[in-house]
């Protein structure tokens, strides 16, 4: 049976993602709504990020049930894409992006044929609807994206869910971005972590607290 992997979830992991972007943020920093304005869930990463920073501390993240079931099947998954594909897959922590600051993700895995490897363990209604649509959900474009930008690497997307039964478990498509993606992702990302940069360092201006004309 393979193990957790144990380069991700410890301390040395959640030190290296505080305060920046990651792959899993990435569909939230590029959230904007049909008007052209950012949505509140990106208003809402921005500043949950500089308060990271600010703060030295995460930002409080629940657990569902189905989060858990994600996190406790994610082994199983490797190890089932594995046996049907005859790769292999290697556990790694959190990869900063090469040129850009405060950014990064954290891959499942590097796979032996040269690609990386993003696994989900959703609900079965969700794995079916995947396997229905014969597609990546779009939802997960955008860390795949980042994914991919920090580490030159093609995605495999990998849908696992245990209780369809063997043969029906596990969905898979590889991901290779295009150039005009990948420059997209990168713009998205920079746009986002200038407009934490700026937010930072209002904060940290002491000016900002307090009105010196009112005493």
């Amino acid at each position: 049976m393979r193990e957790p992997n144990p380069f991700q979830q410890d301390g040395t992991w959640w030190n290296d993602r505080l305060g920046k972007l990651t792959g899993s943020r990435m569909a939230a920093a590029m959230n904007f709504l049909k008007s052209g304005k950012e949505s509140s869930e990106r208003e809402n990463l921005r500043y949950e990020v500089v308060a990271e920073r600010i703060t030295n501390t995460f930002a409080d993240k629940y657990m569902t049930s189905d989060m858990q079931w994600g996190v406790e099947q994610e082994a199983a998954a490797k190890e089932a894409f594995e046996t049907l594909t005859g790769l292999m897959v290697k556990d790694v922590g959190f990869i900063d992006h090469p040129s850009i600051d405060h950014c990064g993700v954290s891959p499942d895995g590097f796979v032996s044929d040269g690609c990386l490897i993003e696994v989900k363990c959703p609900k079965t209604k969700t794995h079916m609807k995947y396997v229905a649509n014969q597609a990546i959900p779009p939802e997960y474009k955008p860390q795949m994206l980042l994914q991919s930008a920090c580490t030159g690497k093609d995605v495999w997307f990998v849908s696992y869910d245990p209780r369809m039964g063997e043969g029906k478990d596990l969905f898979i498509k590889k991901y290779v971005p295009t150039p005009e993606e990948l420059a997209e992702v990168e713009a998205a990302a920079e746009k986002f972590l200038a407009e934490c940069n700026a937010l930072f360092e209002f904060f940290n201006d002491e000016s900002n607290y307090f009105d010196k004309g009112s005493f």
